[in-house]
Formats: structure tokens, C-alpha cells, sequence
């Protein structure tokens, strides 16, 4: 069995690319989808980075596919042709 790597708060909003005291609030209030946390103490939280990189994993989603633009000119030939 392997060490757990505990990271604080700021490790976190790091990898999130948000900032500390949002993580802290969505994480106080319910809100938002974070990664599971452990409380040590009364103040501290720690996420383990085994964890966050699985929950970050389970959070990507595909980019739903976008058709390329038509050029202006392919839709004026479409137009004229009744396509």
C-alpha cells in the first residue's frame, strides 16, 4: 500500500486554476463540484492527490463536435444551387 500525498488547499486551487478562498467557500457552502477532502483537525483539509487526479479524470467531458463554418462563398453557391 502506498503513502497517501496529502496537498493543501492551495495545491489544489493551483491544478483547478481557481483561487483558494473560492475553493474554501464552494467547499464551506455545498457548492460546486470538488474533489473529495479529508479534515484533519478542526481547521485543516487536506485532498489527496491520487483522489483529485481520479475526480478530474471522472470530469472531462467531450467537446460536443462543432460543423466547420461554411465560407461565405460555399453559402452563396448553396443558396443559388437550392441546396
Amino acid at each position: 500500500m502506498t503513502t497517501p500525498c496529502l496537498h493543501d488547499t492551495a495545491w489544489l486551487a493551483q491544478k483547478l486554476g481557481l483561487s483558494g478562498s473560492t475553493i474554501a467557500r464552494l467547499r464551506t457552502r455545498g457548492q460546486g463540484d470538488l474533489p473529495p477532502y479529508l479534515q484533519v483537525g478542526l481547521r485543516t483539509i487536506r485532498y489527496d492527490e491520487s483522489v483529485v487526479d481520479e475526480w478530474l479524470r471522472t470530469q472531462r467531458q467531450d467537446s460536443p463536435r462543432v460543423p466547420p463554418a461554411v465560407p461565405p462563398q460555399r453559402r452563396l453557391l448553396l443558396r443559388a444551387t437550392g441546396a
